[in-house]
């Protein structure tokens, strides 16, 4: 099942996804108009979501965003870890 989410999250901007997800996340993606650089850590977030159950907590999704903002030393403007794992959270409803 396909589901969407979509808000103006508390830094700002626009966060939009897109989740394919039965029991676990088959596929994702992340849009809006935020700003991260560089550009693919986003397919890196998706991809890392991808497999995790549909009720996966909110704090893990959390640090799995944190672990590879840091990794890949990115950085986010006008949304944070927590504003995707909020949106995310909300089309896993």
């Amino acid at each position: 099942m396909i589901t969407h989410s979509s808000r103006k999250v508390k830094e700002g901007k626009i966060v939009k996804v897109e989740v394919d997800c039965e029991d676990v996340i088959k596929k994702l993606r992340i849009t809006g108009d935020f700003f991260l650089h560089p550009e693919d850590v986003l397919d890196d977030i998706e991809k890392t979501m991808v497999g995790l159950k549909k009720d996966v907590s909110f704090e893990t999704l959390v640090i799995k965003i944190n672990d590879i903002v840091k990794n890949n030393d990115a950085r986010m403007i006008g949304i944070s870890p927590e504003s995707i794992a909020e949106v995310l959270r909300e089309a896993l409803k």
